[in-house]
C-alpha cells in the first residue's frame, strides 16, 4: 500500500491502496507551510469504461477542487506517481487557466509526474481546480465468465467529500452481483459511490464463475500387502457445483463424510503406484444454492457435536486476553489487524503453526494461521466454525496470495450463521493483504477442495497427494458453460414372477449416480396400479457421482378377483428408469390351488395305499 502525502502545506491524501493491477499514488507539494484544516478538498474520480476486442480500457478523469479556508496560504504544485509497470497513456493535465506541461521523472520502481499550477488563486474562499485525464488498462478485467473491477480509494479528512463514478459501455450486459461497499446509486449504466469508507472498491459483474480444473493425485502403497486408501475430490457446497468430465481411473466406491467431503476409495496392490486424474468444471456462485440448503441444515444438526471442539491448531492457552471479543465481527477484525502476512513463507518450508504459536509470532502468518486463529477464538466463544482448504484464484499474488508453483493452497474459515441457518465463508487473510472487505460478502475466486470441521488436517486437499515434487493443480477461469449429464442406474431389485394378493415382499433398491454432477433432493417413486408400497416415495437428500444409495421397500399386491398381469415402474426425478412385469394371483385362487393340491396329494396317497393293500392281499393269497 502506498501513501498519498501532502508535504509542508496540506495532508490531502494518505493510505492509498495499491491493488491488483491498478495503483495510484498522489502527492501534493505546496509551499513551506504546514496546515491541518486550512483547506477543504472535494474529489471526483470518474471512469469511462470502453470495450474493444473483448477487452476493457478505461478513461480516467480526476477532478480535485481545493477551497482555501485561510487567506495566507495556497497550493502551487501537485505530483502523481505510479509503478513503471502501470499501463497509462494519453496523459493530459490542466488547471482552471489551461494546460499544464508535466515534468516526468522515473526510478527503478515508479514513474513520477510533477505538475505546477499556472497561477493558483489565493485568499479565503478562493477555489483552485486540478484536472487529470488519462487512459488506463486493467482496471476492469474479464476473468472467465465475469468482469472484475478493483478501484483504489483515498483516505480523506472528515470534512472533505469524495465521489467515484463508473460509466459502463452500452454493450455491457452483465449486472453487478458483488460490490464492496454497496454503491450509493445505480443509474442504468452508471454506478456511483459517495464518500466510500473503505481502502478499496471491489466489484464483480456476473453472478457465477466457471473454472476448468485438472487435479492429479499421486498414490503409492509402500507395504507388502494390499491396502485401501481414499482421496478427496472437490465437493458440491452451498456456493459450488462440480461437473465431472472424467475421473481416471474411477474409484471403486465413494462416500460423503460427516463434513460433506467427496471421498473416492481405491485399492492399491503391494508396492503399487497409481495416478488419479480429476478433470472437470467447477461452478462458483455469489448466492447460496437453494436446492442444497435443506441438506446443509440437516447435516449441521449432526455436525454441532464436534464444531466447538478444540484441536492442536485450534487451541488458545490464555483466553483471558480475549474477553472483549464477543461477536464474529469482533474476532474477524482482531485476526485481520493482529496478524501480518509473511510472504517469505511462500518460498520456504511452511510448517503450520496453529493459533497459539501465531499469537506469539503475529508477523509470521500465512492463510492457515489466519484461519486457525479465527476458528480457535470463535469455538471458544461458542460460535460454530470450520476450515476450508482449496484454491484461491488470483491475478496478483501480492494482494491475494497463493503459490502457483508448488501447489501451496489457500485456506479460509466459515462460521454458521444462526439467523440464516447457513454457513458463511469469510477470508481474513485476503482482507489483510488487499484491503478488500471479505466479511460482509465473499467473491467468486475461492474453490473448495476439502472441508475441515471434525479434524484440522484430514482429509488432505488436492495438491497434497505427492510422491515427489510435482505441479498437480491446474485451475483456469473459463466462460465454457458445462453440460449436466443425468445418468442413474437401478440394480438389485428382485421380484418373483408371481405374487399373491396381500403377500408382503421385502426388496432392496440400489441406486447409483453415473452422471457428472451431484443430485439433490431426489424423489424416488414406485408406481403400479396393482401394487402398494411402503414407503411409496423416498427422497434422497444427496447422491454424488459414483455414489450408491440403498432403499428398502415392501411390495404388497392389491386385492384382485382374477389372475392379473401388472407392471412396476420406478421413477426418479419424474423420469421412468426401470419397469418390471409381475403376475398377481388372487388369494382365493391360491387357496383353491392349495386345497386342490392337498386333495390331489390325498387322492394319490389313497390310491397308493389302496394299491399296496391289494398287493398285500394278493401276496397272502
Amino acid at each position: 500500500m502506498k501513501r498519498l502525502l501532502i508535504t509542508n502545506l496540506i495532508n490531502l491524501f494518505s493510505n492509498i491502496t495499491v491493488i491488483f493491477f491498478c495503483f495510484f499514488i498522489f502527492l501534493l507539494f505546496p509551499k513551506n507551510i504546514t496546515l491541518s484544516a486550512e483547506f477543504q478538498t472535494d474529489y471526483q474520480i470518474e471512469y469511462f469504461v470502453l470495450e474493444n476486442n473483448n477487452k476493457y480500457n478505461t478513461q480516467v478523469n480526476f477532478k480535485i477542487k481545493i477551497t482555501n479556508l485561510r487567506s495566507d496560504i495556497f497550493v502551487s504544485k501537485f505530483s502523481v506517481a505510479y509503478p513503471k509497470s502501470f499501463i497509462v497513456n494519453n496523459l493530459i493535465a490542466y488547471d482552471d487557466l489551461g494546460k499544464i506541461i508535466p515534468e516526468i521523472t522515473e526510478d527503478n520502481t515508479k514513474i513520477k509526474i510533477n505538475l505546477k499550477f499556472n497561477a493558483p488563486k489565493t485568499g479565503r474562499g478562493s477555489v483552485n481546480n486540478f484536472y487529470l485525464k488519462f487512459n488506463q488498462e486493467n482496471l476492469f478485467r474479464i476473468n472467465g465468465n465475469i468482469v472484475e473491477a478493483i478501484l483504489p480509494t483515498i483516505e480523506k479528512k472528515e470534512e472533505d467529500s469524495y465521489k467515484i463514478i463508473v460509466n459502463l459501455p452500452t454493450s455491457f450486459n452483465r449486472k453487478i452481483s458483488i460490490s464492496k461497499p454497496k454503491p450509493t446509486y445505480i443509474l442504468k449504466r452508471q454506478i456511483i459511490w459517495e464518500n466510500p469508507q473503505v481502502k478499496t472498491i471491489y466489484a464483480v459483474f456476473g453472478d457465477r464463475q466457471f473454472y476448468k480444473a485438472q487435479l492429479n493425485y499421486n498414490l503409492k502403497n509402500p507395504k507388502i500387502f494390499p491396502i485401501k486408501t481414499e482421496i478427496a475430490f472437490p465437493p458440491d457446497t452451498l456456493y459450488q457445483k462440480i461437473y465431472l468430465k472424467k475421473v481416471d481411473p474411477p474409484p471403486y466406491s465413494v462416500k460423503i463424510d460427516e463434513d460433506g467431503n467427496f471421498l473416492g476409495q481405491y485399492l492399491l496392490a503391494p508396492q503399487e503406484e497409481k495416478k488419479i486424474i480429476f478433470d472437470g468444471i467447477i461452478e462458483v456462485f455469489t448466492n447460496p444454492r437453494t436446492e442444497i440448503i435443506p441438506y446443509i441444515r440437516s447435516q449441521f444438526a449432526n455436525q454441532k457435536k464436534y464444531l466447538l471442539t478444540a484441536h492442536s491448531y485450534w487451541l488458545i492457552s490464555d483466553l483471558e486476553k480475549f474477553k472483549s471479543l464477543t461477536t464474529v465481527k469482533d474476532i474477524y477484525d482482531f485476526v485481520v489487524n493482529k496478524l501480518s502476512y509473511d510472504y517469505k513463507r511462500l518460498t520456504k518450508g511452511n510448517l503450520r503453526q496453529g493459533a497459539d504459536k501465531v499469537l506469539a509470532n503475529p508477523d509470521q502468518a500465512v492463510c492457515t494461521e489466519f484461519t486457525d486463529l479465527f476458528i480457535a477464538l470463535t469455538r471458544e466463544k461458542g460460535i460454530w466454525s470450520r476450515e476450508i482448504q482449496g484454491y484461491g484464484f488470483s491475478n496478483d499474488i501480492n494482494m491475494r496470495p497463493i503459490s502457483l508453483n508448488s501447489d501451496i493452497l489457500h485456506s479460509w474459515p466459515e462460521y454458521y450463521d444462526n439467523t440464516r441457518n447457513i454457513w458463511i465463508p469469510i477470508d481474513p487473510t485476503w482482507e489483510n493483504t488487499s484491503g478488500i472487505d471479505y466479511f460482509s460478502s465473499f467473491d467468486l475466486n475461492h474453490v473448495v477442495f476439502v472441508i475441515h470441521g471434525k479434524k484440522p488436517n484430514y482429509p488432505l486437499p488436492a495438491g497434497m497427494y505427492k510422491i515427489e515434487e510435482s505441479k498437480d493443480i491446474q485451475i483456469a477461469a473459463t466462460n465454457e458453460k458445462p453440460v449436466e449429464i443425468l445418468n442413474i442406474k437401478i440394480s438389485h431389485i428382485k421380484l418373483p414372477p408371481y405374487l399373491t394378493e396381500k403377500q408382503s415382499i421385502k426388496n432392496k433398491l440400489v441406486i447409483k449416480n453415473n452422471g457428472n454432477t451431484y443430485l439433490w433432493e431426489v424423489p424416488v417413486r414406485l408406481v403400479s396400479q396393482d401394487l402398494e408400497f411402503n414407503p411409496k416415495e423416498v427422497i434422497i437428500n444427496s447422491i454424488a457421482p459414483f455414489e450408491e444409495k440403498q432403499i428398502l421397500v415392501n411390495f404388497i399386491p392389491k386385492t384382485t378377483n382374477y389372475i392379473k398381469k401388472t407392471f412396476l415402474s420406478i421413477q426418479i426425478l419424474d423420469k421412468e428408469y426401470s419397469k418390471y412385469q409381475v403376475i398377481v394371483i388372487p388369494y382365493l385362487y391360491q387357496l383353491l390351488f392349495k386345497v386342490s393340491l392337498i386333495l390331489f396329494l390325498v387322492a394319490i396317497l389313497f390310491l397308493a395305499i389302496k394299491k399296496i393293500a391289494v398287493l398285500i392281499i394278493k401276496k397272502n393269497d
